[in-house]
């Protein structure tokens, strides 16, 4: 992979991770969630886009590291 597409892609996935992680990361955190909303785990579809979040934000710093590509 060319250095430069590999630079800018990994800054896109970076930001994108972080914006994502942040986004849902305060909406879980300002989210009043019930008994009923835990017994039918309907936290767990944001946890798991901030899971994604931070996947994404691991994988842009490993191309920036040039561990990848």
């Amino acid at each position: 992979m060319k250095p430069v597409v590999r630079i800018v892609l990994g800054i896109a996935l970076v930001l994108v991770g972080l914006l994502t992680t942040t986004f849902f990361g305060l909406l879980l955190l300002i989210a009043d969630c019930t008994q009923r909303c835990q017994a039918n785990h309907e936290q767990l579809v944001p946890l798991a886009v901030v899971l994604v979040g931070v996947a994404l934000t691991v994988v842009g710093v490993l191309l920036l590291a040039r561990r990848l590509g």
